[in-house]
């Protein structure tokens, strides 16, 4: 069973642009792992220069929406934004105590960052007496947060003005408040900077009601305009961080962290106030868990490769049983030696593990491999090749070639890039040994070649080799990151390249009069 994926639900308006509420909070939700939801309570016509027009959902709406969210879905934490009037409120309220709602994270959104009214007065009246007093954690700014003490011309000059402001909040019911001072930036020596001078430092204070303890969190001022939605976004940073555990004073220092790199490096967008950079520190790779094979094999550079290695005519062959006698004793005995290689590859992957588990599976597979390598030599011996002479044969070019690129991976890169040069063997037999079990023009009747599709295609112990070698690689492929894709995808196509060569060479035999001594 899949690990349970922390769960945000936001009550919030839309924002046509994308830069704040539902589609910035989705976004932010996303980015820190968790899996979002919404109830939308508002649209709005708006982009970075302002809003032209805000139509408020049907009440009934939402609370059909709220039921529907919380009859269904889990929900670890609530987040609200622009929540449009008082009957809205009234409702989120209702909802809050009929489905016991613990954690609920309130940025209470009055006035957009282009200065539009967004909360009509009976509406914050509404929220002061019904939302704040079931308030786990509150996020205004400090306009927000004079508008709810009733104080909206009270002038802050200092942190203690700030910390007195959170101190009021803090005895309207919210467990929590976040006071966030972005909008009134200080001179590092802790004063209100005067006029149109640029700010030093930015100020917020995180406060707890029970104990009357709280938090100054002093950042540099990030001079920008980029800062449109920023409080939807801090806020739903931290009831995602609050989602996946974290302690209050933790979710909002990562919390704040994550929105300082999202102004940052803000897109630059709109010709006012522009988003932030959302996605800053999410570097996606295009492959699913456990995937990362499927993504090698598919890929541009290597889906025609991967096609003629595993279809190839040497393959065809083998299945339908006409393949001549010397042409697959020749490619055994090449395949012994590059197995002795294969191995070596191996144990040297195990010796640049970083865990005694992932010395142990290359060890399993050097296990596998010497397996592998009997069943060769019994052919070989069916075919009057005794083991003295296949050890003694001489290394074919192509043999050379592709042992000697796995073990150069090997010794100039990292483990991983070790076993993905190593993956096109180890999962293309396989895959072409269940190919052909599949294939009608198979046969399996008198062929002798049909053991070898059986040992790749569906032998316990190579099929066992594939599970813990897939799992090993996937598991590695995921740490990685994105930024070494393409290295990997060019390691697996030239090794596949290799793989077709070999079959290749099986396919010309003895013919090919191009060993590593003679030239």
């Amino acid at each position: 069973m899949a690990a349970q994926i922390p769960t945000v639900l936001t009550i919030a308006g839309s924002d046509s642009s994308g830069g704040a509420g539902i589609e910035a909070d989705l976004k932010v939700i996303t980015a820190h792992g968790c899996y979002g939801m919404t109830t939308i309570t508002a649209l709005t016509a708006q982009n970075t220069t302002g809003v032209r027009a805000i139509h408020c959902v049907p009440e009934e709406h939402v609370r059909k929406s709220l039921d529907a969210v919380f009859e269904d879905m889990p929900v670890d934490v609530v987040k609200t934004g622009m929540l449009g009037s008082a009957g809205t409120i009234n409702i989120i309220a209702e909802a809050i105590e009929k489905y016991g709602v613990e954690k609920i994270v309130v940025d209470p959104v009055m006035v957009s960052t282009s200065g539009t009214e967004l909360l009509p007065d009976d509406a914050i009246a509404s929220l002061t007496k019904r939302l704040l007093p079931k308030t786990y954690l509150l996020t205004p700014n400090v306009p927000e947060a004079l508008c709810l003490i009733q104080q909206p011309q009270r002038e802050i000059t200092s942190i203690s003005d700030m910390l007195s402001v959170a101190e009021q909040l803090a005895a309207m019911g919210p467990r929590y408040v976040l006071l966030k001072g972005g909008h009134v930036p200080f001179k590092k020596d802790g004063t209100r900077v005067a006029g149109d001078r640029k700010g030093e430092l930015m100020v917020d204070i995180l406060y707890q009601s029970a104990t009357k303890s709280y938090e100054v969190s002093k950042k540099p001022f990030i001079d920008s305009k980029h800062t449109h939605g920023t409080g939807c976004s801090i806020a739903s940073a931290i009831a995602s961080n609050l989602a996946k555990g974290y302690q209050p004073l933790e979710a909002f220092i990562d919390a704040g962290k994550y929105i300082s790199w999202a102004i940052e490096t803000a897109p630059g967008f709109g010709k006012g106030n522009g988003p932030l950079n959302h996605m800053h520190s999410n570097y996606m790779v295009p492959f699913a868990p456990g995937h990362f094979l499927d993504y090698l094999k598919g890929h541009p550079k290597v889906r025609k490769f991967w096609a003629e290695y595993t279809q190839h005519e040497f393959v065809k062959k083998i299945g339908d049983g006409t393949l001549r006698q010397e042409q697959f004793a020749y490619y055994l005995r090449q395949d012994y030696l590059f197995l002795i290689q294969f191995a070596r590859s191996h144990a040297l992957a195990g010796y640049k593990a970083r865990s005694m588990e992932d010395t142990l599976a290359s060890a399993k597979t050097i296990a596998h491999i010497y397996e592998e390598s009997r069943m060769h030599l019994i052919y070989c011996e069916s075919f009057g090749i005794s083991q003295a002479e296949v050890e003694t044969t001489e290394e074919d070019i192509a043999c050379t070639a592709y042992t000697r690129y796995v073990l150069d991976i090997g010794n100039s890169h990292d483990e991983l890039a070790l076993h993905v040069a190593m993956a096109p063997c180890l999962f293309g037999y396989h895959e072409i040994g269940a190919w052909l079990l599949a294939h009608p023009d198979t046969k399996h009747e008198g062929n002798p070649y049909y053991q070898w599709i059986t040992t790749y295609g569906a032998g316990e112990n190579y099929l066992k080799a594939v599970k813990e070698g897939r799992e090993l690689l996937e598991a590695k492929a995921r740490r990685a990151g994105p930024d070494r894709l393409e290295e990997l995808v060019d390691i697996f196509a030239h090794a596949t390249k290799m793989e077709r060569g070999f079959w290749q060479m099986g396919l010309e035999g003895k013919e090919r009069n191009i060993h590593t001594a003679s030239n």
